[in-house]
């Protein structure tokens, strides 16, 4: 069953444009990224988004040993 979600406010880069929010197409095999009119804009299969995930993931495991490593260092 497919479920459509707001989500936060996107700014595009000219100022001509408006601040937007885009919807959010949910099924069983995709993410859809549309915009207010329901036009296309990205699309991720969930193998992708957890790709997208890890490397979230790994940043943040980064940076909180960054963050361990100048503790011990002061």
């Amino acid at each position: 069953m497919a479920t459509y979600v707001n989500m936060g406010l996107y700014t595009p880069e000219t100022e001509e444009e408006e601040t937007y929010s885009p919807i959010i197409y949910i099924d069983e095999e995709i993410v859809q990224i549309l915009n207010t009119e329901h036009e296309f804009i990205a699309q991720f299969t969930y193998e992708e988004l957890r790709g997208i995930m890890a490397i979230m993931a790994a940043e943040q495991e980064k940076q909180h040993l960054f963050i361990k490593a100048q503790i011990k260092s002061n």
